[in-house]
């Protein structure tokens, strides 16, 4: 059982669907329509309100616990248990591919810039891709670095990198409900930095549209803590 599936049930609790998030996603989506696809959609929130507001959403998520709550809460919607470099099989073309939630990370560094050359290949022209993942910017200058804890009612999720270095890290996370360890898991992240993000997207024909450090649209600095949002198109 994936790290994931141990809390799935608790996750939309400790990562609750954002209207600043699904604002961000709608704007850069425009007038194209769908249809769209969320490489790693978790428990399917963005996917759903897509659905809801008329546009044709697919979430695709390795985890089959999010993928099952996914098709609970949006039984209208198509999602896959499918990893998310393998995403060319459901077909396309796209009019927007999005990836947040620092999903992209999970991919080694061959495997994610060979799942970006498929976005390119399978984006409808003008097209939108949108990957999101942390400031590694920020974290790669440091030798381990832990979350605040996220507190809900009786429960306690707990968040940290550990042994960083330029090639990899340790993902740890621990959820306490009512003072009780409920589980520790760990996963390795893949981190590249915003050079190198954008030199590899260059390479392969993309073209930055916006470049922030959180949904609100706030200018990236590579010295603050925060998110790395991409918005590019071919």
């Amino acid at each position: 059982m994936s790290m994931y599936s141990k809390f799935a049930e608790w996750y939309d609790r400790i990562f609750p669907f954002s209207p600043g998030v699904y604002a961000f996603l709608n704007h850069h989506l425009g007038d194209r329509g769908g249809p769209v696809l969320d490489l790693g959609c978790g428990t399917g929130d963005y996917c759903a309100a897509f659905t809801r507001d008329g546009v044709r959403a697919v979430g695709v998520d390795l985890d089959p616990a999010m993928i099952s709550q996914a098709r609970t809460r949006g039984p209208e919607t198509e999602f896959h248990v499918l990893d998310m470099a393998e995403f060319p099989t459901l077909g396309g073309p796209w009019n927007m591919i999005y990836s947040i939630g620092n999903t992209a990370a999970h991919l080694p560094r061959d495997r994610f810039w060979g799942c970006v050359e498929n976005v390119a290949a399978r984006l409808m022209p003008g097209g939108v891709w949108i990957v999101q993942v942390m400031n590694w910017d920020y974290v790669l200058g440091l030798p381990a670095f832990t979350f605040p804890a996220k507190v809900m009612d009786g429960a306690v999720f707990h968040r940290a990198y550990e042994g960083i270095t330029p090639d990899g890290l340790t993902f740890r996370t621990g959820l306490d409900i009512e003072g009780r360890r409920v589980f520790d898991d760990q996963v390795r992240l893949h981190p590249l930095a915003s050079a190198a993000m954008l030199a590899g997207h260059e390479a392969r024909g993309f073209r930055l549209v916006e470049h922030v450090s959180d949904y609100a649209g706030s200018g990236f600095d590579p010295d603050v803590f925060s998110a790395n949002i991409f918005v590019f198109t071919r």
